[in-house]
């Protein structure tokens, strides 16, 4: 995320999602989005461990400030403004030393009406097998696959940019505003896709992220290994990015939207792919007894029902025998 690393200190600890970071670290999406991006950026470290400590110290140390506490607070405050005063003979270094412990002490304060708030985030989930239709505040739409989290913050409408965190798979229509309000979508591998009113699908599972561009404009951000990647994109195009790399092609967007209308739509599709995503999409343990059988390729399509129908489909498709025990699922030839 490439504000972020502009951040000071003061800035992390006055971030929202940096604060839900720290309150919440067992929280899986947050945690991984800001190990990764310490490891891009290992410079920030120790800005981030220091707003880190100021916001543990407030949350975990003191729960409950009382009006005596917070008049103590303020009065050092003031001191501190006092002896400034008093000490302006002094060299600069001191005098700005006394203004950061001014400031330090007001973020303090702020911070903590910050974490008495509730959790900033509202989620959508979809679970294994299911997709969702998701109408934003602003009336865009977006249609969750199966097995995907989407994320935005409670006062979504209120924020300068309409930014939303995704895990998985999901399908965005975008409107514009009348403020040309920037729309932004962010996987927790640094990936972000800045909208101008679009239509678009977005793939992030384990290691890979995807984007295919339907209609519209989208900038890709990618967080390459020593600077920023920006793709302008345009109707057709696809983004491949793994490992620091990336490729773009020229697609055609149905064959990867077609989800939306509950079909598949196979272009010489490998039955590797169609294990793929019995996994990520059913929740599927997956075993292959012979492993050049997911070079296996069919063309057409198929509706895209219950798990059981589609292990039928494919079963006839690709003229297998696939048997199914509980969530595993065997493919012979």
């Amino acid at each position: 995320m490439k504000k972020y690393v502009n951040f000071s200190v003061n800035d992390f600890v006055t971030d929202d999602y940096f604060q839900y970071w720290v309150s919440h670290p067992a929280d899986e999406s947050p945690r991984v989005f800001w190990e990764g991006w310490l490891q891009q950026h290992p410079e920030k470290r120790e800005d981030v461990e220091e707003a880190r400590a100021i916001l543990e110290s407030i949350r975990f140390s003191n729960h409950t400030l009382s009006h005596e506490d917070l008049t103590q607070l303020w009065d050092r405050i003031r001191n501190i403004d006092n002896d400034r005063e008093l000490k302006s003979h002094q060299p600069g270094l001191a005098r700005a030393w006394y203004a950061a412990a001014a400031v330090t002490l007001i973020l303090m304060v702020s911070a903590f009406f910050l974490f008495q708030r509730q959790e900033p985030w509202k989620e959508y989930h979809t679970a294994y097998g299911e997709t969702r239709t998701v109408v934003l505040p602003d009336n865009s739409q977006v249609i969750l696959n199966a097995n995907s989290t989407l994320r935005i913050l409670k006062d979504w409408n209120d924020k300068a940019d309409r930014e939303i965190w995704l895990e998985g798979e999901a399908f965005f229509s975008v409107v514009h505003t009348k403020t040309n309000q920037p729309f932004r979508v962010r996987t927790d591998d640094g990936v972000s896709v800045d909208v101008l009113g679009t239509m678009f699908n977005v793939y992030k599972r384990t290691l890979k992220t995807t984007v295919i561009l339907k209609s519209g404009q989208i900038r890709l951000n990618l967080p390459m290994a020593e600077s920023q990647e920006k793709i302008l994109m345009k109707p057709g195009d696809m983004v491949e990015f793994k490992g620091k790399k990336y490729k773009k092609e020229e697609v055609d967007p149905q064959l990867y939207t077609a989800w939306t209308q509950n079909k598949i739509i196979l272009n010489h599709t490998s039955l590797g792919e169609m294990v793929r995503m019995l996994r990520d999409n059913y929740g599927l343990e997956v075993k292959v007894a012979d492993a050049t059988l997911l070079e296996q390729t069919v063309s057409g399509s198929m509706p895209l029902a219950s798990a059981e129908d589609l292990l039928q489909q494919m079963a006839k498709a690709f003229q297998l025998k696939i048997t199914r025990e509980g969530s595993t699922i065997t493919i012979e030839e």
